[in-house]
């Protein structure tokens, strides 16, 4: 619940974030603000800490594992201080890196705005290493609130600076420094109640070298993933004023999904997934990775299929009171439709580099990632030369669609692969799936849209909220077939 609770709540940031400055510089400006704490945290997290500590930490005594906590948090702090000082004196460089498009960045931000952001950065990476900590314990609800309240500050910031109405940006770095420091003071605290009684004693230097080349290999695999959308951004704020807000509105609206109900699978199955490789138990291993394999393509499929016809009513309904015109919300829709493609690969690559690294091989993650991004320049080329959005976003769907193929390939071997059983299988979660989604497509033209003058309220809120029922529908009958099927097989 927590962890829905904050990935809501950054969904809600951005809405307020689009009713108060839309489609336009500053709002290209605030995101970037943004993207500094949440990337080193996603980076931290889904990467090195995640893959090296995680595995590290269950397999140790509670004493390791707090002393391990303890040089983990001291070196990547100090790692982290050095790159927010970096922030602090050359902030051009750093906003030219997220957002090459925008001329003069800086010129927006007060010098004490930028020190802000600064120090946020070391308590992101505090963050990212007692997040871990949590997850290894399958702490999950506690790890979950830190993110909650990192992003309820900056709601509150932004929701003071839209009663001031003024003042948007100075008011968004206090937010984010306060959000870090509240986030990593709550998990400190959390993991400072659970530590083991006479745990002091000294244990020795734990960082070793193969945890120091794991911690390598998982950030660097987890930077390519986590930076396509971060580059993605930047590319589109050469196509114009607005265009970077716009393609981050349109990636948060999938993430949202995504973080709620795709990726939360593999980040519950990694602890479980590492025990079982630790316990050579292949039988649990392979069971656990099928069974939320076909979790993720169930909700990923109905996430699709429901969501494509109803994007522009949700669009509507968030944006369609603040600063973002009629034709900004069409642009968003769009992009959005396209982005939404890209689901069912993020889901099955999360799940495949969760295995990996839990075989002690984020080596393998790294290769296949950095085989894949050899290609990402060049299919981003045609979006850039002929400036056009919607062609730039068809990139996303398009790379993790590859990444998944080259991960899967890496994991499966002989035993996870497609054979005509499991070909059989997916046609008909597309079958019952497709065909829940194509009745409420039916029911919005036929019924929703035609009685709309009848209707109490915006139509589009209606819209919406049948869209919640047919993919709940949805969900329900995808889950029932696969119950019902993995019965018939046991």
């Amino acid at each position: 619940m927590a962890l829905m609770a904050g990935r809501l709540a950054g969904f809600g940031r951005e809405v307020l974030l689009a009713s108060s400055l839309g489609l336009s510089e500053q709002a290209d400006i605030a995101i970037v603000l943004l993207t500094v704490p949440d990337l080193l945290v996603n980076l931290l997290l889904s990467g090195g800490i995640g893959v090296a500590l995680v595995p590290a930490m269950r397999a140790a005594t509670p004493a390791q594992a707090a002393a391990l906590f303890r040089q983990a948090s001291l070196a990547l702090g100090a790692i982290f201080a050095v790159l927010g000082l970096w922030f602090a004196l050359l902030p051009s460089m750093w906003l030219w890196l997220f957002a090459p498009g925008l001329e003069g960045a800086a010129r927006w931000l007060d010098g004490w705005m930028i020190y802000a952001i600064a120090a946020a950065i070391p308590l992101a990476a505090l963050s990212g290493v007692s997040t871990a900590a949590l997850n290894a314990h399958e702490r999950f609800f506690v790890a979950g609130c830190g993110t909650l309240f990192f992003n309820l500050c900056v709601i509150v910031a932004l929701l003071v600076a839209m009663m001031w109405a003024q003042g948007y940006l100075a008011l968004l770095c206090m937010g984010i420094l306060a959000g870090a420091l509240l986030r990593w003071l709550s998990q400190w605290v959390a993991l400072r109640a659970s530590a083991p009684r006479g745990g002091g004693t000294h244990q020795g230097a734990l960082l070793d070298r193969r945890l120091v080349r794991g911690f390598v290999a998982g950030l660097a695999s987890a930077s390519l993933l986590i930076l396509v959308p971060v580059a993605l951004r930047a590319g589109a704020s050469c196509l114009g004023k607005g265009e970077l807000a716009a393609f981050n509105y349109a990636i948060k609206l999938v993430e949202l999904p995504l973080g709620i109900l795709i990726t939360t699978l593999a980040t519950v199955a990694f602890p479980r997934l590492s025990q079982a490789h630790q316990q050579n138990d292949t039988r649990a291993f392979d069971a656990l990775l099928r069974s939320s394999l076909q979790r993720s393509f169930v909700l990923s499929i109905a996430v699709v299929l429901c969501g494509w016809p109803f994007v522009d009513a949700v669009v509507a309904v968030l944006f369609g009171s603040g600063g973002v015109s009629s034709d900004g919300q069409a642009h968003i829709s769009t992009l959005t439709q396209i982005a939404l493609l890209s689901v069912p690969c993020v889901g099955i690559c999360s799940l495949a580099c969760a295995a990996l690294n839990a075989r002690r091989l984020p080596g393998v993650v790294l290769q296949r990632t950095v085989l894949v991004m050899l290609a990402f320049p060049f299919l981003c080329l045609p979006g850039l030369l002929l400036n056009e959005p919607v062609l730039l976003m068809w990139v996303l769907p398009l790379f993790h669609l590859i990444l998944a193929a080259s991960l899967m390939s890496a994991v499966a071997g002989a035993r996870l692969r497609l054979g005509r059983a499991q070909l059989s299988r997916i046609l008909l979660f597309l079958l019952v799936i497709g065909s829940v989604a194509l009745a409420g497509k039916g029911g919005d033209m036929f019924v929703l849209k035609p009685l709309a003058s009848l209707l109490p309220g915006p139509v589009d809120v209606w819209r919406v909220l049948f869209a919640g029922g047919v993919f709940a529908g949805a969900v329900a009958a995808g889950l029932l077939v696969l119950r019902s099927v993995n019965r018939s097989e046991g």
